[in-house]
Formats: C-alpha cells, sequence, structure tokens
C-alpha cells in the first residue's frame, strides 16, 4: 500500500495490518498519534526525555505484542490508556515523584479520561485483577503487601514468617507471572 492510501485507512484496519506484521500500517498510526500521546505524557511529568521514552516504550510494545493485543475500543484510545498507565507509573517511584515536587510544586496534575479510555482502562484494570487472583495465596499477598500496601521487603518478610530472599522471590515471580499474563507492559 502507498502512503497516500494508508492516510485514509481507518485505525481498525490499520490495527488489523499491523497484527499481521505490516511495518506500513505500524508507521502510520506513529505518525498519527506520537506526537499526541508525547504531548500528553510531556503536560503530566513535565520532562521531554522521559515523556519521549514513554512513548517510545509504547509503541515497541505495541510492536512486540501486535499479534497478542485485542484493541476493543479505539487505537487512540488504548494509546492513551497505555501511555496514562506508564506515566502513573513513572510517577510511583519515589525519584520521579521528589523531581516532580521540585518542578511542579505540590499540586499533582489533574487526569481526566475520555469515555473509551476509561472503558479501556476498566478493561485493563478486570484484566490485571484476573491475573492477580491467578497467582497462588502466598505469592498473592506478598505481592499486594508490596504493591498495594507499600510495605517493605522486610516488613512483608516479618508480616509472613518468611526470609527477605524468599520475599524477594516471590515478588520476583509475581511480577514476571503478571507480566507473562498482561503482555509485560504495566507493571514497569
Amino acid at each position: 500500500m502507498s502512503k497516500p492510501i494508508l492516510q485514509q485507512t481507518p485505525d481498525t484496519e490499520l490495527w488489523q495490518q499491523v497484527r499481521e506484521g505490516s511495518l506500513q500500517a505500524y508507521g502510520e498510526i506513529y505518525e498519527r498519534y506520537w506526537e499526541t500521546l508525547y504531548e500528553s505524557a510531556y503536560w503530566r511529568l513535565y520532562d521531554k526525555a522521559v515523556a519521549k521514552d514513554i512513548v517510545q516504550e509504547v509503541f515497541i510494545y505495541c510492536w512486540q505484542k501486535r499479534e497478542q493485543i485485542q484493541i476493543t475500543t479505539t487505537v487512540e484510545g488504548y494509546l492513551r490508556v497505555a501511555v496514562r498507565f506508564k506515566v502513573l507509573n513513572h510517577l510511583k517511584s519515589e525519584e520521579a515523584r521528589e523531581k516532580y515536587r521540585q518542578l511542579a510544586g505540590r499540586e499533582l496534575p489533574e487526569i481526566t479520561w475520555s469515555t473509551e479510555e476509561a472503558v479501556a482502562g476498566a478493561d485493563l484494570q478486570a484484566s490485571y485483577h484476573r491475573e492477580l487472583q491467578r497467582l497462588p495465596d502466598k505469592m498473592r499477598q506478598v505481592f499486594i503487601d508490596s504493591r498495594e500496601h507499600g510495605l517493605s521487603v522486610r516488613e512483608i518478610a516479618q508480616k509472613h514468617t518468611l526470609s527477605e530472599q524468599t520475599v524477594k522471590n516471590q515478588l520476583s515471580a509475581a511480577l514476571k507471572k503478571l507480566r507473562e499474563g498482561l503482555g509485560g507492559f504495566f507493571l514497569d
């Protein structure tokens, strides 16, 4: 297909071509949404390099997992949600939080969701919880204590009477299983 024809092709058809391995269709999707996604990430992070990295990571992920990704809303909605999750994961790191506080003060940016982004986010959340329930009980509890309750490895070890190394092993195994179940993207 030539470039002008691809520019007129609807996203859903382009995504189907991407799933079949078309670099041209992938390039067209990239051209359509890269700038918008970058701006969205930048205005939440105020860091050009990190915003570019996040958008690039999303596109790399989409290419690598193209055969497994089932987009039930729109391509743009899916990409926006993916970028938003990557931004939120980045902001969770203490270093990034401190840098953000220094750059933008203590006020967090307001995050609004379109209907399609909310649906895609809900789908992702449901997938995450489904994969979480598939973990063995002890592994799931260790993971929840770490990621959802914010406990340190030492605190988790004491709570469950485990060695710190066992806790680390359980967290590593849980992340591996969740990445496999979710395509490896959202748990950085």
